[in-house]
Parts: C-alpha cells; structure tokens; sequence
C-alpha cells in the first residue's frame, strides 16, 4: 500500500501523513526525498529544499553549473531533470515498501501502480489554515495568509508544469477532504477507513 497526499499550505496535510504514518507503520517520505535525491546526485541539499516544489530554471542552471554530474539529458531543461529524478526515488520506494509519499506530484508519479490512494488534503475555511499556521509559525495574521497564497500558488504551478493536469482538481485523486469541515482526527481516520476497502 502506498498513500500520496497532495495537500493546501496549512490544511493540515503533512501532520495527518505523520499521524498515518504512525499508526498504519508506515515510512512517510516528504524531506527525504529531497535527502535521497540530493545524496544520489551530489547537490547541497540546502540548495534543494530551498527550491522544493517551485518551477524555478535558473535555480537548476546555477545547481547545474556548480554540480556538473547532475542529471545530463541535453533535450530536457535542468528543472525537468530535477523532477524526473526525483520521480524516479518516488517509483523506486513504492516498488520496495509501504509507504506514505507527500506532495512531488506523486499521485501522477504512481498513477499506474496498483494499491495506490491518491489523496488531496484541503481547507475551503481561509481562517482554519490561518489559525493552524499561526500556532506553529511566528508570523502576524497578515503575513501568515501571505505565505499561505504563496505556497499553494507555487504548488499548483509546480504541479500544472510537470503533470499537464490540475493541482487540487478532483478527477487527479481519490479522496479529496476539507479539513476545515471535518476537522483533522476525522481525516485521518476517513483515509484509514478508504484505505482499508482498498485492501480488500
């Protein structure tokens, strides 16, 4: 069984993959990802989680630049080595183990394997994702819905680039669940209960 979860910045999204995680024994992969691709490729992981799920070419070029054994298919750009490669971790931890995979357009990723759950994790309540980042972040109310918009503009346009399809669009997951209306315990359990009739 493997669990993708795409999720809107502050719905809650990698918490509930933890708590699954936890309770399912499951490994979670989001940051290790990054880890892994980094350590395969021999780039500054720093320089990588700075840049995790943006569309940014010019990041690549000067990665590219200083790394010159990374990734060295001529046709495609340096953003799109970046994403196939990690898409190719993504595949290879599916093929060994159980897992629960965050965002990297992993649901697209894996879409032709079987016992795959495609979830997207969201907040239709602007305050309930406000509230949830505020407890975490020292940030002011107005700054907070600032990074929000932010994040999730940068997802869905890191997501739309390399999918062809639409970040959030119901017709891309299995389950989506607004967070804000059934609060983060009942999400959880809802993905364990879906998870549980794949099974069978």
């Amino acid at each position: 069984m493997v669990i993708t979860i795409g999720r809107e910045y502050g719905s809650g999204g990698k918490y509930i993959g933890e708590q699954l995680a936890e309770r399912m024994n499951m490994k979670l992969y989001d940051k290790e990802l990054i880890a892994r691709v980094a350590e395969e490729e021999k780039i500054d992981i720093n320089l990588l989680e700075a840049n995790d799920e943006k569309k940014r070419d010019s990041f690549w070029s000067t990665a590219l630049a200083t790394y010159p054994s990374v990734m060295s298919v001529s046709d495609l750009s340096n953003n799109e080595k970046a994403f196939l490669r990690t898409s190719k971790v993504i595949e290879e931890l599916a093929e060994k183990e159980d897992c629960i995979i965050i965002g990297r357009c992993s649901n697209v990723v894996l879409k032709d394997k079987e016992n795959v759950v495609n979830v997207f994790i969201y907040a239709s309540d602007m305050d309930f994702k406000v509230k949830r980042k505020m407890q975490f972040d020292n940030l002011s109310e107005k700054d907070t819905i600032k990074q929000i918009k932010k994040q999730d503009k940068e997802r869905a346009v890191y997501y739309n680039y390399h999918t062809g399809g639409t970040w959030g669009d119901k017709k891309e997951y299995d389950i989506c669940i607004d967070t804000s209306k059934v609060g983060i315990e009942n999400t959880i359990k809802l993905i364990e209960a879906y998870c549980a009739l794949k099974r069978k």
